[in-house]
């Protein structure tokens, strides 16, 4: 019997067979590892593989989701659809992991629960996870060690008896995806032989990983081509503003695309909106160095972020002297007579121009080297 037969023989009896198997507590730290953070109107997608009768989707949706449901068993996805169609944020879809019928970049989080070890190919899967995940988006695999149990594989029709976690996690890096780890779930999954004469418990990994948000490698951005393009914002026919040029030539050039990008720079912009505070420049540094290696979660190293932002604050302190816009320029830009004299001493060309581009340089640089030393490590 295949895989497919097995689970539209049991499709019926799915929901209190799983039960014996492995508990809720899975599908809880599966979210909390992707980072799903439950409220209404944030429009987040995830994507469910292997989704059966719903025992990831269910939590999706219960956190305000839409699901795409993925799985070779219509009759799974029909018990599925029964329970959870009238939600109107569920979409089933019928196919293989190695070839998933979903668009590329099409969600924000992929779950596969239970699902690698019955797949033909676990690598190409993973790769598939891999390309319909969006830029910064994170992939969660929760499935079994390795393990002995036969009888998994003859009467569960198991394609594979669990995987060593060094395999799982070459394959997430292999796929392209960063940040990977592969830790126990704490939780076991339990199962009977037929006869009565085999148990098995075999203990559950989560593998999670995120995609780059960064289209283009820090290490193969030109430095001083994306300080051209921060100046070149800067000194349009119709200009951006300090912060708002930084963080857009810094974005642009490590193909970062966002809405959201340059408009959250704006307020930063002019000594934080004119009134003598911190240089836009030396902010839209600090807002680009998060967004690149900030967390996605509470339980990540804060150094990743931290480390690299201290050292464009040493660097800037060095090359200009101040983090202050007021001191940089010699004006308070929030009074007219302030304004008045930045305008008249052409310190927007001579000053600004000059700072601002070297700034989004050497940010390129710092992420570059931070990219490198980490894949060292």
């Amino acid at each position: 019997m295949s895989s497919r037969e097995y689970f539209a023989q049991v499709a019926g009896d799915w929901d209190r067979l799983r039960a014996g198997f492995f508990s809720e507590a899975v599908r809880e730290a599966a979210l909390k590892l992707a980072g799903v953070r439950p409220g209404p109107g944030l429009g987040q997608t995830a994507a469910d593989l292997g989704a059966g009768t719903g025992f990831v989707t269910e939590a999706l949706l219960a956190a305000g989701l839409s699901v795409a449901c993925v799985d070779q068993s219509p009759q799974m996805l029909g018990r599925l659809r029964a329970k959870y169609a009238a939600s109107g944020r569920l979409t089933t879809h019928e196919g293989a992991a190695e070839a998933l019928p979903l668009p590329a970049a099409s969600v924000d989080f992929v779950f596969a629960n239970m699902f690698l070890h019955h797949v033909d190919d676990p690598a190409r899967a993973i790769a598939e996870m891999a390309r319909i995940v969006r830029p910064g988006g994170k992939v969660v695999v929760t499935d079994l060690d390795s393990h002995s149990h036969d009888f998994l594989l003859t009467e569960h029709h198991d394609r594979w008896p669990g995987f060593p976690r060094e395999d799982v996690k070459s394959w997430l890096q292999a796929a392209g995806l960063q940040a990977v780890r592969v830790e126990c779930v704490g939780q076991n999954c339990c199962a009977e032989s037929c006869s009565g004469s085999e148990k098995a418990q075999v203990s559950i990994f989560a593998a999670h990983a995120r995609r780059p948000l960064c289209a283009i490698p820090a290490s193969q951005a030109d430095p001083l081509a994306v300080g051209k393009l921060a100046r070149g914002f800067w000194e349009a026919e119709r200009p951006l503003l300090c912060a708002e040029s930084v963080l857009l030539a810094v974005s642009s050039g490590l193909g970062v695309a966002s809405p959201l990008i340059p408009r959250l720079a704006t307020g930063f912009c002019s000594g934080l909106s004119r009134t003598c505070g911190p240089c836009g420049a030396f902010s839209a540094g600090v807002m680009a160095l998060g967004l690149v290696l900030g967390r996605d979660i509470g339980r990540d190293d804060l150094d990743e972020t931290f480390g690299p932002a201290q050292e464009f604050r040493e660097y800037f302190l060095e090359r200009f002297g101040s983090l202050n816009c007021r001191d940089l320029t010699g004006h308070d830009l929030g009074s007219p007579e302030g304004l008045q004299a930045y305008r008249q001493q052409e310190l927007k060309r001579t000053l600004c121009g000059p700072l601002l581009e070297d700034a989004a340089a050497q940010l390129v640089r710092i992420l570059a080297e931070h990219q490198i030393s980490g894949q060292k490590g």
